[in-house]
């Protein structure tokens, strides 16, 4: 169960943190916060440096467990917190290798990208696009809206699960504390 959990966080994350840059510029502005809602719960995700640095905050209920998590995107590594179970598990940065500022046809063939559309979330047009993306041995299925870089919504689907998230708020340029993206030591 525990697993199945921590499975569904990182497919979370990579469905609302989908773009990943060599230059580190995944978002055509500075610094945001964006509140995402989706049928389990709410991800509040926090950028800096044009997305170099990124934290994302889920508070979520999956098959009746209240779970919080907090995944940190940096230098190059992605940090799994659960400050519940006192707990930090590092990786490999995570997300398919699409920077959506600068699609590349390779990157759009690897990915089966299309675009599909314009469509206005939160008072912002958003290039809609659909891909595919293979995450630990399961090929998901995603339709992305995007803004600057910023997926404002996902749609997702596993096969065996479907699910989504929609932006209920975006600040743009904030001023977001450095300790924000502070990995702890337990």
């Amino acid at each position: 169960m525990k697993r199945k959990i921590i499975t569904l966080f990182l497919l979370l994350a990579t469905a609302a943190g989908v773009a990943t840059a060599q230059d580190g510029h995944r978002y055509g502005i500075k610094s945001g916060i964006v509140t995402m809602k989706s049928e389990m719960g709410e991800t509040t995700v926090y950028f800096d440096n044009y997305g170099a640095l990124e934290a994302q905050k889920m508070k979520m209920n999956f098959m009746g467990m209240n779970t919080e998590m907090t995944i940190i995107r940096k230098d190059g590594k992605t940090y799994m917190v659960n400050t519940a179970e006192k707990q930090v598990t590092e990786m490999p940065a995570m997300g398919a290798d699409v920077n959506f500022l600068a699609l590349t046809d390779a990157v759009k063939a690897a990915n089966k990208i299309k675009e599909a559309g314009k469509e206005t979330i939160l008072g912002r047009e958003c290039t809609k696009y659909t891909m595919e993306s293979s995450q630990m041995g399961m090929t998901m299925k995603q339709t992305v809206w995007v803004w600057k870089g910023i997926a404002l919504k996902t749609l997702s689907d596993g096969g065996q699960f479907q699910f989504g998230n929609e932006a209920t708020k975006i600040e743009e340029n904030a001023s977001i504390p450095a300790s924000t993206f502070d990995v702890p030591k337990f």
